[in-house]
C-alpha cells in the first residue's frame, strides 16, 4: 500500500541533452580556435627564429629580412602567410610586421579576430 516512487539514479534526459549541447558548442568553438592559436604561435616562432638568426648573422637589408621570413614560413608550411607581413627600414632599424584576420563562428555571431605581431631588428 505504501508505493512511493524510488529516488532517481542518474541525470534526467533534459539535463543530459543540455550537457551534450554545452559540450558540443565547446568542441565546435575549440575546433576553430585551436588552429588559430597554433598559427599565432607559429608566427611567434618565425619571428623569434629571425631574431635569433639576426644575432649571429645580422640582417642589413629589407630583402634579406624578407627572404628569411619567407624561408621560415615555407619550412612551417605557412605559404598562405607570405602576403600577411611587411618589412620596412626606418632609422637603421628593420621592422617586420605581421597583420592578418581570421573569423571565429560562434553560431549566433561571427567574431572577427585580428592578429598583429611586430619585430624590430637593431
Amino acid at each position: 500500500m505504501n508505493n512511493l516512487p524510488k529516488k532517481q539514479k542518474g541525470a534526467s534526459a533534459i539535463v543530459t541533452i543540455i550537457m551534450l549541447v554545452i559540450i558540443g558548442f565547446g568542441a565546435y568553438v575549440g575546433i576553430q580556435w585551436v588552429p588559430q592559436m597554433i598559427e599565432a604561435k607559429s608566427i611567434d616562432s618565425v619571428l623569434q627564429n629571425v631574431e635569433d638568426a639576426h644575432r649571429t648573422d645580422p640582417v642589413t637589408s629589407v630583402d634579406d629580412a624578407r627572404t628569411r621570413v619567407i624561408k621560415l614560413l615555407q619550412i612551417n608550411e605557412m605559404n598562405d602567410m607570405t602576403g600577411a607581413f611587411t618589412v620596412k627600414k626606418n632609422d637603421g632599424r628593420i621592422t617586420i610586421d605581421f597583420s592578418y584576420d581570421r573569423e571565429l563562428n560562434l553560431l549566433y555571431k561571427v567574431k572577427p579576430m585580428h592578429y598583429e605581431k611586430t619585430l624590430q631588428l637593431r
